[in-house]
């Protein structure tokens, strides 16, 4: 794992951003890109998706599960909170309260025993459970762990599951940079070809904020920035499909929403967007690094400047069309495309 520290971090796989709240667009795919996940196993990725997620105090904005990779869209809190025993316990009921255990991990009752027995096993258990939470690699590596023993389980399979460690863009979680990623990622399905509208894609954010799922709709909410559901799904809803007429600029051969369903989302939705006329560019939503305003990039820059000394600032233009405001730590020069 390549994170930044105060030395030099060449080539730069993850950034993270210490001591406030922080959006990761996080990619992770199957071994060998086999086509693991059917409906049961999409699922139950799902499932186990929402758990650790409660567990580790991290909201999912979005996400979308394909056949042999997953996009998640993630708010990490600045700091992990001091929680009471009431709340670890109900946190903890989330993932190690269900059947789906292996000879290695906690056990609820483990963990309630030792809570009320006080004193040094009481403060033990409490910083091992404090220090699994609000930090994005411990999620993705719970999560990735943790489905990989339900699949091989279930599948009689021995071996890796994942293409390595999960690969993550640090995401500005406000405006224009969340909302163009968030879309990228519930356009999945339709670009590749299997759905015409996303509503259709039980497997991704849009579809379950639009089935009334409460987490679902946070998510969009805060994609959004508002808290009237309703509007936002509504706001939100006018990007996706209008995001999703246009193919993407690095695969024009990807699939399209098609013109008669986006005149029905106008009529659903209403037709107030900013970001109408903005075309995917795949490869600085999974390998830019950082995706954000100068403001917000310029500011981490200077948090790290030392592990880049032969750079003096640190937002760069994306190529390839008009991308406002936008900007991203990496300049990807070459045009190489990049896989949904």
């Amino acid at each position: 794992m390549s994170t930044v520290s105060e030395t030099s971090i060449r080539p730069v796989r993850r950034v993270l951003f210490r001591g406030r709240t922080a959006t990761y667009h996080v990619i992770a795919r199957t071994a060998g890109q086999a086509m693991l996940f059917g409906p049961e196993e999409k699922e139950m990725f799902r499932r186990q998706m929402r758990a650790v997620a409660l567990f580790c105090g991290i909201r999912v904005v979005t996400f979308c599960i394909m056949g042999n990779h997953v996009h998640l869209l993630v708010e990490v809190p600045s700091e992990r909170p001091d929680l009471a025993d009431g709340e670890l316990l109900r946190r903890s009921a989330a993932l190690y309260g269900g059947r789906e255990r292996s000879r290695h991990a906690l056990r609820l009752e483990t963990i309630e025993r030792a809570l009320a027995e006080g004193d040094e096993p009481r403060e033990r258990m409490r910083a091992m459970l404090l220090g699994r939470m609000c930090d994005l690699s411990m999620f993705a590596k719970l999560l990735q762990q943790r489905y990989s023993i339900w699949y091989n389980r279930t599948h009689e399979r021995h071996g890796t599951l994942w293409s390595g460690r999960f690969k993550s863009v640090l995401v500005e979680g406000k405006g224009l940079p969340v909302a163009v990623v968030a879309a990228y990622i519930d356009l999945n399905a339709v670009r590749a070809g299997i759905v015409d509208d996303p509503l259709d894609y039980r497997w991704c954010g849009f579809a379950e904020a639009a089935a009334g799922l409460r987490a679902a709709k946070d998510g969009i909410c805060r994609i959004d920035g508002g808290s009237d559901t309703t509007k936002a799904l509504a706001r939100y809803g006018v990007l996706l499909y209008a995001k999703g007429t246009a193919p993407g600029r690095d695969k024009p051969t990807d699939a399209t929403i098609p013109e008669e369903l986006w005149r029905e989302a106008r009529e659903r939705y209403g037709t107030l967007t900013p970001f109408a006329s903005l075309r995917q560019r795949v490869r600085y939503m999974t390998a830019g690094a950082i995706l954000g305003s100068s403001l917000f990039i310029e500011e981490w820059f200077c948090r790290h400047q030392s592990a880049f000394p032969k750079r003096i600032s640190g937002p760069r233009k994306l190529r390839g069309g008009d991308w406002g405001s936008l900007r991203t730590f990496r300049d990807l020069r070459k045009d190489v495309c990049s896989d949904k």
